[in-house]
């Protein structure tokens, strides 16, 4: 479908990336990763021939059609949501006038009438409708919605629309970039499943390793100006990473002892005149050595920042309690009579639907809205630190970066301690140097979590906090938090993130509470559980009707397609699973490829003839048969179902 050949991009002195070469097949659903400013929107932007590459060409087969769904935009359409989705596609809409108009003409019976009904079909038409009230359904979308002008609406929903209308119509090709930004937790797993099941073709830039691990079967690593191909989803990448630095580890290991082996041969005997040709012969070896030196990757988990939050003082085992409190906005009652605690040590996320009141009642937990009755209770020795992805007027625009965070550390953190948590959140080097004035509105929100981490408070209110991180950020910012003694109360549609983090759930829904006191796991096993009076889970008792034989057949017909898609996915796990293990064989000769290739490009290996030409022969092998396991993996792809 695409043929990436050669491509270079610089802006200036800046180089992206250089001779980069990829090819994207039909059927991959593919993550793309790497660290912040890599260029990773700008390969999307190449690939949509938006922008002009330094050198090098995109080849896109004819006839492919590709949809875009960029980070941040506007979606400026009159129509209204079910009307984009149903309406809002030029071929479609094409199409359907023709057959129209060949109706008008009795010419339904003509070849070219059936041509254009096999495109329609072939574009989803005649189910168009039925599948984009399920979409805006499973993005959050209600009924009531359905006939709202998109115009009207938020930027965030704006953007589920569009990416609503992305999945209703048919593209070749899909472009998403961080798709679940805009997204809550209960949308963002939607989408997880729904992906999971995709059949198209699909390239996806996000942070979320969970959601990449459970969508992607192709993993694209650009980094270092750089691009790399890894069959298998995110999970499989790690693996593979872990492993070839071990590899690379174990090399650098072997080399140190042989240079230090072959410089106390120096030291020894430089000044004896009969070993002279020797010590010229050990030193030209250092000199080879030095220029083919193993460089082993820095561990993300140190470079990205290792830190760990300041010791806080301890509150008092109730934190927070809320006691029958009431807030509305206008005519609509958000909380009524909610009573609402948060004890020491708890790690809670909020779950639920957009407009649920979830940020609303991070807010009244925080103190910075009134409520409009009932009583806020703060604990004993409770420090409150807020985050909110809006609150960017608590910065002092004239600062540098680093001001601004050293204002926030206490007397006794160094410098250094102080560089190291901006470095976690992308500010290292010349940008700790940067005004705050001329920070985007993202770098702005990193840095005042920064900040809130550099001493921070022992009750954290999070809203979104992962939202402008990439991977390793994501990650240090989790260790950090599972290492951090105080109690958290956090919204986040990153489900690594909540997964990670959260040792608590709190579902936010029609103005109440409920409590699932365990993982995110534990809440999506029982949230569909009803509770009673006493808030004991329990399953409702039938109740007899009068036998409806319409609906009686509705639901064995119900029933038959909940076992035909019990049984697809069997079949499904079945054959991921045969997949897996082929992947499993594909790591080992990968391995040993990439530690055979290694040693190739060095130039004074070829002169051990035998071994050279051995090592030849053994990469063929692993090419033929990395070649023959890649199609194993396509023939069981093309079973699942």
């Amino acid at each position: 479908m695409i043929n990436i050949i050669k491509l270079s991009k610089n802006y200036g002195p800046k180089v992206l990336f250089e001779d980069i070469s990829l090819v994207i097949n039909q059927g991959e659903k593919i993550g793309l990763i790497g660290p912040n400013g890599t260029g990773k929107s700008t390969l999307f932007s190449l690939i949509l021939q938006e922008t002009e590459p330094s050198k090098g060409e995109v080849r896109i087969n004819k006839g492919v059609h590709i949809g875009y769904l960029p980070q941040e935009a506007s979606f400026h359409s009159e129509r209204t949501v079910l009307a984009e989705l149903t309406e809002g596609d030029e071929r479609i809409m094409g199409f359907k006038k023709e057959k129209e108009d060949l109706e008008l003409k009795n010419e339904a019976g003509s070849k070219r009438y059936g041509e254009v009904l096999h495109e329609l079909e072939t574009l989803g038409f005649f189910e168009l409708e039925h599948k984009a009230e399920k979409i805006l359904s499973g993005l959050g979308f209600k009924e009531r919605d359905f006939k709202r002008k998109i115009i009207e609406m938020s930027g965030g929903w704006q953007m589920r629309a569009l990416l609503g209308k992305l999945l209703t119509y048919h593209y070749d090709l899909l472009l998403l970039d961080e798709p679940t930004n805009y997204l809550d937790l209960n949308a963002a797993l939607w989408l997880k499943d729904y992906l999971a099941d995709f059949r198209g073709t699909f390239i996806m830039i996000s942070h979320d390793k969970a959601f990449l691990t459970d969508v992607t079967n192709y993993t694209l690593i650009l980094e270092h100006g750089a691009i790399a191909k890894v069959h298998g989803n995110y999970e499989h990448y790690e693996e593979i990473k872990a492993q070839r630095r071990i590899h690379l580890v174990k090399q650098s290991k072997e080399q140190d002892k042989k240079v230090q082996q072959l410089e106390k041969f120096v030291a020894r005997f430089h000044a004896q005149p009969n070993k002279a040709a020797s010590v010229r012969a050990k030193r030209r070896v250092l000199e080879r050595l030095e220029d083919d030196k193993v460089v082993v990757p820095p561990d993300p988990r140190e470079s990205i920042g290792n830190f760990v939050f300041p010791q806080t003082r301890r509150s008092g085992h109730r934190v927070i309690n809320l006691e029958g409190i009431s807030k509305s906005y206008g005519e609509i009652k958000v909380y009524e009579n909610l009573n609402f605690e948060i004890t020491q040590g708890e790690k809670a996320v909020l779950a639920g639907e957009n407009g649920a009141g979830k940020s609303t009642l991070l807010k009244i937990l925080s103190g910075i809205v009134e409520i409009d009755g009932g009583n806020r209770v703060v604990g004993h020795n409770v420090d409150i630190g807020y985050f909110s992805q809006t609150r960017t007027d608590v910065l002092n625009v004239e600062n540098t970066v680093l001001q601004e965070a050293y204002s926030a550390a206490p007397g006794y953190m160094a410098e250094e301690a102080v560089r190291t948590i901006l470095g976690a959140f992308l500010f290292s080097g010349d940008d700790a140097e940067k005004k705050v004035k001329v920070l985007s509105g993202g770098e702005k929100s990193r840095l005042i979590l920064a900040k809130l981490l550099i001493d921070p408070p022992n009750f954290l209110l999070l809203d979104e906090p992962t939202t402008h991180l990439d991977v390793d950020a994501v990650d240090a910012l989790v260790r950090a938090l599972q290492n951090y003694e105080g109690t958290i109360v956090f919204i986040s549609h990153d489900i690594y993130f909540v997964s990670s983090v959260a040792n608590i759930v709190f579902e936010v829904k029609d103005g109440s509470i409920r409590k699932f006191p365990g993982t995110f796991d534990y809440y999506l096993e029982k949230r569909d559980m009803p509770l009673n009076t006493s808030g004991v889970r329990k399953v409702k008792a039938a109740v007899v009707k009068p036998v409806d034989l319409a609906k009686e057949r509705i639901k064995e017909q119900e029933r038959n397609n909940k076992e035909d898609e019990k049984k697809r996915k069997g079949n499904n796990a079945l054959i991921r699973d045969k997949i897996n293990k082929i992947i499993k064989k594909k790591e080992v000769l990968e391995i040993e490829s990439y530690a055979k290739a290694r040693a190739l490009s060095n130039p004074h290996f070829y002169r051990d003839e035998e071994t050279a030409k051995e090592y030849g022969r053994r990469m063929k092998e692993i090419e033929k048969g990395l070649g023959e396991l890649d199609l194993e993996i396509k023939a069981l792809e093309s079973q699942i179902i």
